[in-house]
């Protein structure tokens, strides 16, 4: 009886083992990032150096004047934006089990990280070449995808990297029109694996199918933000055609055709703010192309179509759109990335060669960039008492009087700085003066110096000329005296005008600029303009001048 037990329970077991179930495998799909190319070229990164005698602020970048508005311009290869980077030797999903799956033979020494929530399409064939996975997926979401155990599949996966809007859908035969994809990021990754019972991981390192310009437009320097209508292109050639370019995708060969020349303009609200900068200062517009061909030296452009700025007194100040032409040749290569950065500053008004400030130095707090120049040239007044009059060589309006230039502060820092008393004489006497009446009470007073005749006329601001408005002054008991005034359409009026110069007298006063103003019915009074020294601890107006040095 024994016997026949055990030879019965043999018997059932071996036949267990011979009927195999069905194993369970189950796929975890990550996002590792974004493989970077970076191009070897003969150029050195930094600045842009034009051709032709240049004029560098202290920090030694050359200016580039662009018609309206000067600039700092400088080029990186790798993102314009602050992009962290990954590793592979750093942890990610990947390292959190067994590697069961394979990234489709991706391997860069760096990655950028692809931001949380963006979209990309996941399609999964197996060894039967038939679809049983094709689904929208989010970075930071990581599906786990239901497969059979000890398959052969291979796998594809695309996006736009965008959090917003759709995933472009394919044909049936796994192409994307070039309608969704024209001036878009297209990414790309694909690989196959051999799926083993129980987890698998599948970290994706997509690869950039397009070659990647990025414009960072920063307007700090024109102390304003970057009003919507604002747009950018990029162009090439004495014909100015498009550099873009995009054709059909491939999803299942990772190929493009039908490749074609794209138009697109990128406008202010579709460009990415950088962090850590203003609201609405420093954005960049990203360019996506096929196009390899090389472009030769002085034929790669980036055109403003329209270039206008929010100023701080609620105005748009419209600029005559610039176009900045690239000294250096540059061949587009597919998966890198090549950034220009174009630091926007205030054109300067040229009287007797000096390169002046529009308007005066202002202090406002609640910016991030607290010194300014003024949105216009008018004059200052009471209202304005702790804003616009320096003590004078004084970190703040009100704070002691030292050695503290304040211009130098202004952004970008070392562009501009305090005019000396030998700058003010330079330019003699005013040109010219205005008087603007109230109907009742008030008057505005101001002295006009033409400009230099190579300076050329800038549309975009209130004068074209140096205009300095009477502003009066404000006295160590902190009372602004001297401010115009006028009564009846100004037959009675009166003011002054203050302005400090860098040079100092002694331990406790200034070269400071006056002149004055009164009218008494059809008699005037303007007053030349004088250099004496004065108290230190009084406040006045600064205008300050672009600090050059010739390279």
């Amino acid at each position: 009886m024994i016997g026949g037990i055990f030879v019965s329970l043999t018997s059932c077991s071996s036949k267990d083992e011979q009927v195999l179930p069905e194993k369970g495998a189950v796929l975890n799909v990550g996002v590792k990032g974004i493989e970077e190319v970076i191009v070897e070229t003969s150029s050195k990164q930094g600045s842009i150096k034009t051709s032709g005698k240049e004029k560098s602020t202290t920090l030694g970048q050359p200016i580039v004047s662009l018609g309206d508005v000067d600039a700092l311009i400088d080029f990186e290869q790798g993102s314009a934006l602050q992009t962290p980077t990954i590793r592979n030797n750093v942890p990610t999903i990947a390292d959190t089990g067994p590697a069961k799956a394979a990234t489709g033979g991706l391997r860069a020494a760096t990655a950028s990280l692809m931001d949380i929530g963006v979209k990309f399409r996941l399609l999964i064939y197996d060894n039967t070449n038939t679809q049983i996975f094709n689904q929208v997926a989010t970075s930071g979401t990581n599906p786990q995808i239901q497969l059979v155990a000890y398959k052969k599949y291979t796998w594809y996966a695309v996006s736009l990297n965008e959090k917003n809007g759709t995933v472009p859908t394919m044909s049936s035969n796994g192409v994307i029109a070039r309608a969704g994809l024209e001036n878009k990021d297209v990414l790309y990754a694909s690989g196959s694996f051999d799926a083993l019972d129980g987890p698998n991981y599948l970290d994706i390192i997509f690869k950039r199918m397009t070659a990647r310009i990025q414009v960072k437009l920063n307007v700090r320097g024109l102390f304003g933000t970057i009003e919507d209508n604002t747009s950018v292109t990029l162009v090439k050639n004495s014909t100015n055609t498009t550099v873009l370019k995009m054709g059909d995708f491939n999803v299942l060969t990772g190929q493009f055709a039908q490749i074609v020349d794209v138009n697109k303009a990128v406008l202010g609200p579709e460009m990415i703010a950088e962090s850590g900068n203003p609201t609405g200062t420093v954005k960049v517009a990203n360019f996506y192309t096929l196009n390899t061909d090389a472009i030769n030296a002085n034929n790669f452009k980036i055109k403003f179509n329209t270039l206008k700025i929010n100023l701080d007194d609620s105005r748009v100040r419209t600029f005559a759109p610039p176009l900045y032409t690239y000294p250096g040749a540059y061949t587009p290569t597919i998966g890198s990335t090549y950034a220009l950065n174009i630091r926007l500053i205030e054109s300067p008004v040229k009287v007797k060669g000096v390169l002046w400030a529009r308007s005066n130095l202002i202090y406002n707090s609640s910016h991030m960039d607290s010194y300014r120049l003024k949105s216009n040239p008018g004059g200052s007044t009471s209202a304005t008492r702790d804003t616009e009059f320096w003590n004078w060589k004084s970190a703040t309006p009100n704070s002691a009087t030292s050695n503290v230039d304040p211009c130098v502060s202004v952004y970008p820092a070392g562009t501009w700085r305090m005019s000396t008393k030998a700058e003010w004489e330079s330019i003699g006497q005013p040109d010219d003066k205005q008087e603007v009446l109230g109907l009742f009470w008030g008057a505005q007073y101001a002295y006009v110096w033409q400009r230099d005749s190579d300076n050329p006329a800038n549309a975009a601001y209130d004068d074209n000329n140096l205009v300095l408005s009477f502003g009066g002054y404000r006295t160590t008991g902190g009372t602004v005296t001297g401010s115009p005034g006028g009564i009846a359409l100004g037959a009675f009026a009166s003011g002054e005008c203050h302005y400090w110069t860098s040079d100092n007298a002694n331990s406790t006063t200034a070269y400071a600029v006056k002149s004055s103003f009164t009218r008494v019915a059809w008699l005037f009074s303007w007053g030349n303009v004088t250099y004496p020294n004065l108290n230190k601890s009084e406040g006045r107006n600064i205008r300050c001048v672009r600090q050059i040095v010739n390279n």
